[in-house]
């Protein structure tokens, strides 16, 4: 799916998270007085960007319950070298038999490799699975979500059609609409309808929440905000701040393309149930994985 829109492109998201992951006291903006421009990093200004973000299936309830924890949500948000198109590519987290970076092969759902085997194992094993170059990560919780998203004031969305999930509490009609941050998360969490269509949610409402973040007209708390974050990590340099910002803003103009990587658009040889013990699982067109990322996440 190809949307020309006048969205901030992934820079901008990756800008938003780096702020929000700033410990230091926070000195964002030049006092009126500073006359010294920023220096950027040029490399970075002319070299694509990529970032794994990733969604975990832990908040404060869970964590009491020492629930363990998974990565279900992989998203790689990438940004071309002229920052003129940004594309957001998710992998379901019931993948399996995915190639590790070590020659060996996962046969687990993908979303394990997390917990089983952390996060630089998640990120190196996303590069080889795609072939493609990851340059960071971004991580943050289901409990985090719903902070961000308050603290923005909400999240806009289309839902195409009623999403109704007893399960999660979720009850919300078809048409554009504002949720508050315990909806959202119900939004991005239900299954109700599909796990591919759970994860066209999930970009969907990256997008708007970085829009938000980031908007002139935005009146975000980053502190209190900062405060209240408990799983956010990054391994973005603090130091590429200024050019990270400057990003953005060559960004605002870039043409989205969001697809998940699911059996209904080639990219599965196998979705159900082996009889295995895995359960329901999805096996990997790795070839056609590659040609996608090699057309729309490589220069």
């Amino acid at each position: 799916m190809i949307a020309g829109v006048g969205a901030l492109g992934v820079v901008v998201a990756v800008l938003a998270f780096a702020l929000l992951n700033q410990r230091a006291p926070l000195n964002l903006l030049p006092s009126p007085s500073a006359s010294a421009e920023p220096t950027l990093n040029a490399e970075l200004l002319s070299h694509r960007l990529t970032v794994l973000v990733i969604g975990l299936d832990s908040d404060e309830r869970r964590r009491k319950l020492e629930k363990g924890i998974n990565s279900d949500t992989l998203m790689v948000a990438s940004i071309n070298a002229d920052q003129s198109e940004l594309t957001l590519t998710s992998l379901p987290r019931d993948t399996v038999d995915v190639p590790l970076p070590d020659g060996t092969t996962w046969g687990q759902k993908v979303n394990a490799i997390y917990s089983g085997r952390g996060v630089e194992t998640l990120v190196d094993t996303m590069e080889e699975l795609l072939q493609i170059d990851i340059d960071a990560y971004v991580q943050i919780d289901m409990g985090d979500l719903v902070k961000m998203v308050d603290a923005v004031g909400g999240v806009r969305v289309h839902p195409h059609g009623p999403l109704a999930d007893a399960h999660l509490h979720l009850d919300i009609a078809a048409g554009r609409q504002l949720l508050d941050g315990k909806t959202a998360e119900g939004y991005v969490r239900t299954r109700i309808d599909s796990d591919f269509q759970r994860a066209a949610r999930q970009q969907e409402v990256l997008l708007n929440l970085v829009r938000r973040i980031v908007s002139p007209s935005a009146a975000v708390d980053l502190p209190a905000l900062l405060d209240s974050l408990f799983s956010f990590k990054t391994d973005l340099p603090p130091g590429d701040l200024p050019t990270l910002m400057e990003l953005a803003r060559r960004a605002q103009t870039a043409e989205v393309t969001t697809q998940v990587l699911d059996p209904d658009h080639g990219f599965m040889t196998f979705a159900g149930d082996r009889g295995d013990g895995r359960g329901y699982i999805l096996e990997p067109d790795i070839d056609a994985m590659r040609q996608f990322a090699a057309q729309h996440l490589k220069d």
